[in-house]
């Protein structure tokens, strides 16, 4: 079965791009989509419904609009108005579509539209929505690979997704009943591991989990292999439908500059294992105490073998 986004591309696909136009989306939605072309090479999403949508805002590459028309409905319109962001325009209007398609009314069907485009938008006006690098994918593996271990260990899922603060922009990418964990995701030949900053691995006294993932890109059909977009998936299905958690995995995701895209099916990986190494006070780390005051930033790296000592188990 064709995903939305398939199906949304091949209707647009289907219209004169040099002239105006719409065609209905046939799918079973509690609201009534349409894809247009609402001026030459100007592709738009367009609902129409019984109830408005809220000031949704236009951002710098889209335009939006609420009209009523004489019989009384809605015409809700996303415009997207630079060509340059047409593959983000179009993977933002699938993820519209599939966040609020098993809602039961059309008033909580656009509550949910508004909710997720203003995420979306947030996340257009603040950062470059592209595809995340090799090593921003794999990071970002790891860290979610960690977040499924804490969630299968019985943690309540909304707490978990609570103490997953890196997003947020704290030092370490974890932080569960006052001890912190930080992420790192390595190919399996890595021989090291970089240190982004003095604060990573804590403080002189504090004590944490530094843990490893082995993580190598790999051919599709390679056994046990997955795209960090299935395992993003995975995550959602964890939140069982819970929109508190949804909403909460969805900001942290945009936060890091991640957004639902087809192109991820592009990259499989292959994880391997992961290790967890205590860091302690004898933990070979750099701390602010050790640097002279005129040093503000540090980054360095460590030897993952030298560290064998302090491996749990």
């Amino acid at each position: 079965m064709d995903s939305t986004e398939k199906k949304l591309r091949r209707l647009w696909d289907s219209i004169n791009s040099c002239q105006t136009g719409s065609l209905r989306l046939g799918i079973h939605h509690t609201l009534e989509w349409h894809v247009a072309y609402v001026a030459p090479a100007s592709k738009a999403l367009v609902i129409l419904s019984h109830c408005p949508a809220d000031d949704l805002g236009s951002s710098k590459s889209i335009t939006t609009a609420c009209n009523r028309r004489s019989d009384g409905t809605y015409y809700i319109s996303f415009q997207l108005t630079e060509k340059r962001q047409e593959d983000v325009f179009i993977s933002m209007c699938s993820n519209l579509i599939d966040y609020s398609a098993d809602a039961l009314t059309e008033k909580e069907a656009i509550k949910r539209v508004e909710f997720r485009y203003r995420e979306w938008r947030r996340l257009m006006e603040y950062k470059n929505p592209a595809v995340l690098s090799d090593e921003k994918r794999r990071g970002l593996i790891g860290e979610l690979l960690y977040l499924k271990q804490v969630i299968c260990q019985g943690k309540p899922v909304y707490e978990a997704l609570a103490g997953w603060v890196g997003p947020d922009g704290a030092d370490q990418d974890f932080v569960y009943d006052g001890r912190w964990a930080e992420i790192k995701t390595s190919e399996l030949s890595s021989d090291r591991i970089d240190i982004h900053s003095i604060e990573q691995l804590g403080d002189a006294g504090e004590h944490g989990d530094l843990v490893i993932y082995r993580v190598d890109p790999c051919a599709p059909e390679t056994d046990g292999a997955f795209t960090l977009r299935k395992l993003v998936g995975s995550v959602l299905a964890e939140c069982g439908g819970d929109i508190r958690c949804v909403e909460l995995l969805i900001g942290k995701l945009n936060a890091v500059g991640y957004v639902d895209m087809e192109l991820y099916d592009k990259y499989p990986y292959k994880y391997f294992r992961n290790d967890v190494y205590d860091v302690n006070d004898t933990f070979p780390k750099i701390v602010r105490t050790d640097l002279r005051p005129e040093i503000t930033t540090c980054q360095y790296s460590l030897s993952i073998a030298s560290i064998d000592g302090w491996k749990r188990g």
